[in-house]
């Protein structure tokens, strides 16, 4: 019989601060939108999930992480988070996107085959990923960084589903669409279940290369 591995999952690319663990078939998560305290109150939330499973650092098998676009200070964290408890603990990482986190989401939740993510990039931009599944897996995707206008100029069809912060910037074109819009955050608990899939694929990354996802303009430097 195969183990379940118990693995680590951290995701604070958002004003959500979001900690999932399993051990075995159990797991627990806490997630708490606590804007700008994402660094003082992440250690306090990962004890007390190890404290509700009953398990200490050397027992967990993997650490996952959301490796943004969002935050850059909350993805950086995460990062910093998941490379020091790969490289001292001895075990693999994973690192998954952040859009990817809350496209999956809403697929748990809704059972959809497509979704629109907007997160705000701020600066007038919006990072946005287009989503789409066929039965649980990831048909095909797309994650790019646009300009509020540019957003304006593309083409959804009505009733289209779109979730995140972004979604606020360009309240009246999806309105216009009558589109549904989701008010979410990246939840751990979201990444936790797409991390066991990338466990059992054997789709770790290297401590050494982790790194945030930084999809932006001009403005800003890239790094994937």
């Amino acid at each position: 019989m195969t183990q379940i591995p118990n693995i680590l999952a951290i995701e604070t690319s958002s004003d959500a601060c979001s900690v999932a663990l399993s051990k075995g078939e159990n797991s627990y998560s806490i997630h708490k939108v606590i804007p700008q305290k994402h660094t003082e109150k992440l250690f306090i939330i990962l004890e007390e999930v190890l404290e509700k499973l009953s398990i200490s650092y050397k027992d967990i098998d993997a650490i996952a992480f959301g490796c943004g676009p969002g935050s850059f200070t909350g993805t950086r964290l995460a990062c910093s988070v998941a490379q020091g408890l790969s490289y001292s603990l001895n075990i693999p990482a994973i690192s998954i996107s952040s859009l990817e986190i809350l496209a999956l989401g809403v697929k748990n939740e809704l059972e959809i085959d497509e979704v629109n993510v907007l997160v705000n990039a701020h600066m007038n931009q919006i990072y946005f990923g287009n989503f789409c599944f066929e039965l649980d897996n990831l048909k095909s995707c797309s994650e790019k960084v646009i300009t509020v206008d540019e957003f304006k100029s593309l083409q959804f069809a009505q009733n289209d589903i779109f979730v995140g912060d972004g979604c606020d910037l360009v309240a009246k074109e999806l309105k216009g669409i009558n589109a549904l819009i989701l008010n979410k955050y990246p939840d751990a608990k979201d990444l936790l279940l797409e991390a066991r899939n990338y466990y059992k694929e054997g789709k770790f990354t290297s401590p050494e290369d982790l790194a945030p996802k930084y999809l932006s303009g001009k403005e800003h430097w890239s790094k994937t």
